[in-house]
């Protein structure tokens, strides 16, 4: 990575988020937990939350309901429709404390696993007729 040109690319750092402006509406957006520094594309934004947020708990709220409605209201552009970071951070959400905001993702997390797992025994089920 050290001689590339970057330029052209972003770095992301471990515990870091990353999305395409013009593809979040689509849920192009991902969370990097490596250990070394990646590279993704100069049109990504990247972002690392503040200590008052617990990253779990932000990404299941990513992958709510709710966040695609922030989007539609504040993406800019014409032919294409843009969520730059400066739109992403006048989002507003409730945030408890960062412990129940932990607990909270770890439940999710769970559900989130337990619905995982019975959709592979439902396909398993039908695959094996």
């Amino acid at each position: 990575m050290k001689d590339t040109d970057r330029k052209a690319y972003n770095i992301v750092m471990p515990n870091s988020f990353a999305y395409n402006p013009a593809r979040i509406n689509v849920g192009s957006i991902g969370y990097y937990e490596g250990s070394e520094n990646v590279i993704v594309s100069s049109l990504y934004e990247v972002f690392q939350t503040a200590d008052y947020v617990d990253d779990r708990f932000l990404w299941h709220w990513f992958k709510s309901d709710e966040f695609p409605k922030w989007i539609e209201r504040l993406q800019e552009g014409s032919v294409r429709l843009y969520f730059y970071y400066d739109k992403l951070c006048e989002c507003q959400m409730l945030m408890p404390s960062v412990p129940e905001q932990k607990k909270i993702a770890k439940a999710l997390d769970e559900l989130d696993n337990l619905i995982t797992l019975h959709q592979r025994k439902s396909i398993n089920e039908k695959c094996s007729i």
